[in-house]
C-alpha cells in the first residue's frame, strides 16, 4: 500500500445489492467490518449502499475514491448478469478486463469436488478489471481482488469481496487487515477504546439528553447511539497512543469513569455494559449460578424461547416451554385454575403469575418466566388497551408477577418489546438473587 500516512487513514464501505435495499438481506458485513478495523485503532469514515445499478455503482466508486484511501466493495460478484461490481470498478479506473485463468482453475477443482459440474455462467467470476490483484477464495468461487486507482498523484486501493458473510470475512481477515497492520506499522497510530451500555424502555432522544452534559463536557469524547429495537445501545470512543502503554491506562481509566457517569445519567434503562445481548446476558447469569430456566408464553407466542435457543450452547441451562395461547391450555399445560381466568382475565397478574409457576414445576426448572398481553392490533378495551402486559416469575421461593403498558407501536413491535421486558426481567431477578 501507498499513500496517506496511516494516522489519516481514511476508509469507506461500499455495499452492492439490491437485496440489501428491499429487505432481504441485512448488511452484517458493514458492521462486521466496523469492529474488526478498530482492533487496529481504525475507524469507517464512511458507509454507502446501492443497488445493482451500473451508474449508481460506479458514481459511489468516484465519490468514495475521491475522498479515502481504501473502499471495502461487498457484492456483486457472482456469476449472474446482475453481478456487475468488477465492470463497475473496471470502467470507474478507466481499465479494461482481464480473464484470470488460475481464478476459473480454481473455481473448476471447487466443483470436481462436489462432483458437480461448473455452469458456463460461473466463467465470468474470473474476469476481473485488468490492474487487480486477485485474492484467492477458499471459501467460495468468487475471488476477491484490489484494483488500484490513481487520484492526484496518490494511489487509492478498492478491495472487492463477495457479499457472503463467511467469504468476506474469510478476504478480509486473511488480506486486508494484515495490509493495513502493515501500513500502520513505522507510524504513530492510535488504538480506539470503547465503552458501551445498552438499555431498554427509553427512547434514543432520551437518552441523547441525558448524556449531553457528558458530551459537553468532554469534547473529545464521541458518542454514539444506535437503535437496535427494542434496545437502544450507547457507545463512548476515545483514543489512546496504540505505542504508550502508559497512556492507554490513563485512557481505559478515564472511559471506564465515563461509563460509570453515563450510566448513572442514563438511569435503569441501563441493563447492561458489554457487547453481549440480553439473552446471552441471561444464559451466563444462570451458568454462574448453576440454574436453569423454563418459560410460559401466551402474547410472545415464543419469542422469548427462540431469543434464548439461537444462541449455541443455551441447552445447557434452557430447559424448555410451553406456548400456552388459550386459555385452555394455560388451563391443562400450566395448570392454572380455571377460576383466575374467569375472575381476573387471562392478562392479569394472577394468571402471569400462575403460568410462571405452573411452567417451573412441570420443566423442573430452577426458574421461570411468563408472558401474557394484548399484542393488538385488536383485543384492547379501556381497562385493558394493547400493549398491556404482565410478566410472571417463578422460583423455589416465591412467584411474583410486574405489569408493563407497552407502547401500541404495532403488533409485532409489541411482542418484540414483550419478550425482551420478560429477559430483562429474568437477568434482574437473577441478579437481585445474587
Amino acid at each position: 500500500m501507498s499513500g496517506a500516512r496511516a494516522e489519516t487513514l481514511r476508509l469507506e464501505s461500499l455495499a452492492i445489492g439490491d437485496e440489501l435495499l428491499d429487505g432481504r438481506v441485512l448488511d452484517s458485513n458493514t458492521r462486521n467490518l466496523g469492529d474488526t478495523l478498530s482492533a487496529l485503532g481504525l475507524e469507517l469514515q464512511g458507509a454507502r449502499t446501492v443497488p445493482d445499478d451500473r451508474a449508481l455503482i460506479i458514481s459511489a466508486l468516484q465519490d468514495a475514491v475521491a475522498r479515502s484511501d481504501v473502499i471495502v466493495t461487498s457484492g456483486g460478484l457472482g456469476p449472474t448478469s446482475d453481478d456487475i461490481t468488477g465492470e463497475c470498478i473496471a470502467e470507474a479506473a478507466g481499465v479494461g478486463m482481464r480473464f484470470d485463468e488460475a481464478a476459473y482453475q480454481r473455481m473448476q477443482a471447487m466443483f470436481d469436488v462436489r462432483g458437480i459440474p461448473m455452469p458456463p455462467s460461473n466463467r465470468r467470476q474470473a474476469v476481473l478489471p485488468a490492474t487487480s490483484r486477485t485474492l484467492e477464495n477458499q471459501k467460495g468461487t468468487a475471488p476477491g481482488f484490489v484494483t488500484p486507482f490513481v487520484v492526484h498523484g496518490r494511489t487509492v486501493e478498492v478491495w472487492s469481496f463477495p457479499g457472503v458473510p463467511r467469504e468476506y470475512e474469510h478476504l478480509r481477515d486473511d488480506y486486508l487487515l494484515p495490509a493495513l497492520k502493515a501500513r500502520l506499522d513505522g507510524s504513530k497510530p492510535q488504538r480506539l477504546v470503547r465503552r458501551t451500555l445498552r438499555s431498554l424502555g427509553l427512547a434514543e432522544s432520551a437518552i441523547g439528553d441525558r448524556l449531553a452534559a457528558l458530551e459537553h463536557d468532554n469534547p473529545d469524547v464521541r458518542v454514539q447511539y444506535r437503535a437496535a429495537f427494542p434496545e437502544i445501545i450507547v457507545r463512548l470512543v476515545l483514543l489512546a497512543p496504540a505505542d504508550d502503554p502508559s497512556a492507554q491506562k490513563k485512557v481505559e481509566a478515564r472511559a471506564d469513569a465515563l461509563a460509570v457517569v453515563a450510566r448513572e445519567a442514563i438511569g435503569r434503562s441501563v441493563f447492561g455494559a458489554g457487547d453481549d445481548p440480553l439473552e446471552v446476558r441471561v444464559l451466563n447469569a444462570l451458568r454462574r449460578r448453576g440454574l436453569t430456566v423454563a418459560a410460559a408464553e401466551s402474547c410472545t407466542g415464543g419469542l422469548v424461547q427462540k431469543r434464548l435457543t439461537d444462541v449455541p450452547g443455551s441447552s445447557d441451562v434452557f430447559r424448555g416451554g410451553v406456548i400456552a395461547y388459550a386459555d385452555d391450555v394455560k388451563e391443562g399445560a400450566l395448570g392454572v385454575r380455571h377460576e383466575l381466568i374467569v375472575d381476573h382475565g387471562a392478562v392479569s397478574e394472577e394468571v402471569a403469575k400462575a403460568m410462571a409457576q405452573g411452567v417451573r414445576e412441570r420443566l423442573g426448572a430452577s426458574i421461570a418466566v411468563a408472558t401474557t398481553g394484548i399484542a393488538g392490533p385488536g383485543g384492547g378495551s379501556p381497562d385493558k388497551p394493547v400493549g398491556t402486559t404482565w410478566f410472571g416469575v417463578a422460583t423455589a421461593r416465591a412467584a411474583f408477577a410486574v405489569h408493563k403498558k407497552l407502547p401500541d407501536f404495532g403488533r409485532e413491535r409489541v411482542r418484540e418489546m414483550a419478550s425482551a421486558t420478560a429477559l430483562r426481567l429474568l437477568l434482574e431477578t437473577l441478579e437481585e438473587d445474587a
